[in-house]
C-alpha cells in the first residue's frame, strides 16, 4: 500500500512541477508570438502602402522588375563563381567498369545520369533484375544489349538496379579518391 501512495505523491509532484514550468513559459511565449505577428503585420502594411502609392509606374510593375533584376544578378554571380571553381574530376565522365562502358555527368559534386553502354555497338543497355524479386541467394542485375541480339554484356551481383548503380557510383568515387583516373 505504501508503494502505491509513494508513486501517486511522486507523480503529483512531477505534474505540479511541469504545470508550473508551463505557466511560467506561456506568458513569455505569448508576448514573443504577439511581437512577431505585429512585426509581420507591419511589414505587410508597409508593403501594401508601397504598392498602392502613386509612382510614375505602378508598384506591381516595380516589384516584378526588382525580382527579375535580383534573379539576373544572382545568376551572374553564380556563373562567375562556378567558372572559377572547376574540380579536376569533373572531366572524368566515362570509364570502363564491371565489363562495360559507363557514362555520367557531374552535378554539384555528385554523379548524375549514370548509365551503361555496350562496348561493341555503344547502344544503351537495358537491365534485368528479375532475380532480385525471387527469394534466392543469388540476386543480380544483368545489363543486356538489345542491339547485339539480346546478349548479356555484364551482370552486377548483390541486388537490384538501384544497388548496381550505387555500386558503380561507389567505384567511381573510389577511383577519384585513389587518383586512378589520373594514372591512365
Amino acid at each position: 500500500m505504501r508503494d502505491n501512495s509513494y508513486k501517486s505523491i511522486r507523480n503529483g509532484a512531477i505534474a505540479s512541477l511541469i504545470a508550473g514550468i508551463i505557466l511560467l513559459i506561456v506568458p513569455t511565449l505569448r508576448e514573443m508570438t504577439v511581437a512577431f505577428l505585429s512585426w509581420i503585420w507591419s511589414g505587410i502594411v508597409w508593403l501594401w502602402e508601397a504598392l498602392v502609392s502613386s509612382y510614375s509606374i505602378s508598384g506591381w510593375l516595380l516589384i516584378i522588375i526588382a525580382v527579375l533584376a535580383l534573379m539576373s544578378l544572382s545568376r551572374i554571380f553564380l556563373s562567375f563563381k562556378k567558372g572559377t571553381e572547376i574540380n579536376s574530376y569533373e572531366t572524368y565522365i566515362e570509364d570502363f567498369l564491371f565489363g562495360t562502358k559507363w557514362r555520367w555527368r557531374w552535378g554539384i559534386n555528385e554523379i548524375i545520369n549514370l548509365w551503361c553502354f555496350c562496348p561493341r555497338c555503344d547502344a544503351e543497355l537495358v537491365y534485368d533484375d528479375s532475380s532480385c524479386r525471387r527469394f534466392s541467394y543469388e540476386s543480380e542485375t544483368k545489363f543486356i544489349c538489345e542491339n547485339c541480339s539480346r546478349t548479356v554484356v555484364t551482370s552486377i551481383p548483390g541486388g537490384n538496379k538501384d544497388y548496381a548503380l550505387s555500386a558503380v557510383g561507389r567505384e567511381i568515387r573510389r577511383r577519384i579518391r585513389t587518383n586512378e583516373i589520373n594514372k591512365s
